[in-house]
């Protein structure tokens, strides 16, 4: 008998050829290829930019050029000859004094000597007018403005004079017998002497045109002891009367920003102290004429016809935030009765609404609101929790109220990225610039938060990194 061999592969076990997966290597595939794509999504979308949020103060003054006008009266001469003034420019006198005296001989001219003029001293005082003068001009000069520098040089010239006619006052006031030619002229009135005249003398308010404004083609002439003059022509001006007014071309903005009901805040000509004086306001063109009141203070500034004027207006704080960031929301105004508070807070910060559910049920939903602003009358909430079927229910009186019945209204804002996410912040515009706007620091929004720069590049909840 033979015995049954056994095939020698018959304890090798037949494993299946095909291989099994491997989970891990599955996961770890899907995160690569999720992070790939998130790289490649993310190097295609254009990056937000964040912008920190800062402080700025903002001047809210009012600055313009005033025109003065005056009670003017001009004094002519009666006779040909040179003229020596006895009184100082823009010094006060009373009515019947004599002011000046036309000499016809020439004698006058001798005190004009290289000897006499060598004599001339400047006092401290006199010193100081000229360095007021100077300094006027130089914080009031543009380079659009160079025909200013004329004017300028006028000034210097009048300040230097009125110490040459102190010169010559004292001079004839001593040789009485070399001088008994002249012929005086006396003060019509009791009053401000002033020794130029430049045609605005008999200008009012009622005959003011755009052209008074136009100080390119502003002409002043000055008057001073040794000149020739001529009969009929005008020797000096004086005003008598203390009242007088600044008239102002300023613009619609900013004439909304005064208040009829009090006086301004003034500044002239940088003078080292404030004016308060009422004022009133004409519509002229496009903006509006300020007319200021004054019945003190017109020696200080006789002898100008242009004036500097700064309004001083309360100043004020706020934040500076691009003009890109500010986005505009639609948002209820929500009754405050039908507001309620929930759970152990005292804030009006929920709102009930009722729910009928597939079988007919009435259910009542306590709802969290967002509220942006709020006053005696309304919340200003965010729409979202809402729908326009909803109803609202008042708990303690059981009324009701459609969603759909409530007052919508716009509010200003923008999205917050503290967090990561684009949150809205509403914020309340104090002012706007071209590229900034200044909020209110009081609201939500706080100095160094992080607002997005451009809110058209996100959506409100989108999250940012």
């Amino acid at each position: 008998m033979f015995k049954n061999k056994k095939n020698k592969n018959d304890n090798v076990v037949k494993f299946n050829t095909v291989s099994r997966i491997n989970v891990a290597v599955v996961i770890f595939a899907a995160i690569i290829l999720y992070v790939a794509i998130s790289v490649i999504l993310s190097l295609k979308k254009e990056p937000v930019t964040l912008y920190k949020v800062g402080e700025s103060r903002t001047d809210n003054n009012i600055y313009c050029t005033g025109l003065a006008i005056r009670n003017e009266i001009t004094v002519k001469a009666d006779k040909t000859g040179n003229i020596a003034y006895f009184i100082n420019d823009n010094e006060k006198i009373k009515k019947g004094n004599p002011v000046c005296a036309i000499d016809g001989s020439g004698n006058i001219m001798s005190i004009f000597g290289e000897e006499n003029a060598l004599n001339i001293e400047l006092s401290k005082t006199d010193y100081k007018k000229i360095r007021d003068t100077i300094s006027l001009y130089k914080s009031n000069y543009e380079d659009t403005s160079f025909y200013t520098v004329y004017n300028f040089k006028n000034e210097v010239d009048n300040r230097v004079l009125d110490v040459a006619n102190q010169l010559i006052m004292d001079r004839v006031s001593a040789d009485k017998k070399n001088f008994a030619s002249l012929q005086s002229i006396n003060s019509p009135v009791s009053g401000i002497i002033c020794y130029y005249t430049d045609g605005y003398e008999n200008k009012t308010i009622e005959s003011i045109t755009d052209a008074d404004f136009d100080r390119s083609n502003y002409s002043k002439t000055s008057f001073s002891t040794g000149d020739r003059v001529n009969s009929g022509t005008v020797v000096f001006k004086m005003i008598e009367d203390e009242k007088w007014n600044i008239v102002c071309r300023i613009t619609k903005e900013e004439a909304e920003k005064l208040d009829p009901d009090s006086k301004l805040d003034l500044i002239i000509n940088n003078a080292d102290y404030d004016i308060y004086a009422p004022f009133t306001l004409q519509e002229y063109q496009d903006g509006y004429l300020l007319i200021i009141n004054l019945k003190k203070y017109m020696a200080n500034f006789a002898n100008e016809r242009f004036l500097s004027v700064e309004i001083n207006m309360d100043d004020f704080e706020g934040l500076k935030i691009p003009n890109s960031s500010i986005i505009e929301k639609e948002v209820y105004l929500l009754p405050r009765e039908f507001a309620a508070a929930g759970g152990n807070e005292s804030s009006l910060n929920k709102v009930y609404k009722k729910t009928v559910t597939e079988d007919g049920t009435e259910t009542i939903e306590q709802i969290r609101l967002e509220i942006y602003k709020k006053d005696e009358k309304y919340l200003w909430v965010n729409p979202d929790s809402f729908t326009t079927t909803d109803v609202l229910v008042q708990m303690n009186t059981n009324n009701t109220l459609n969603v759909s019945l409530l007052k919508s209204d716009k509010i200003y804002g923008v999205y917050q990225a503290n967090e990561g996410a684009a949150d809205f912040i509403e914020v309340d515009i104090i002012r706007e610039g071209e590229e900034f706007t200044i909020v209110d620091s009081g609201g939500a929004l706080r100095k160094y938060d992080n607002i997005i720069m451009d809110a058209g590049m996100v959506e409100e909840n989108q999250i940012i990194y």
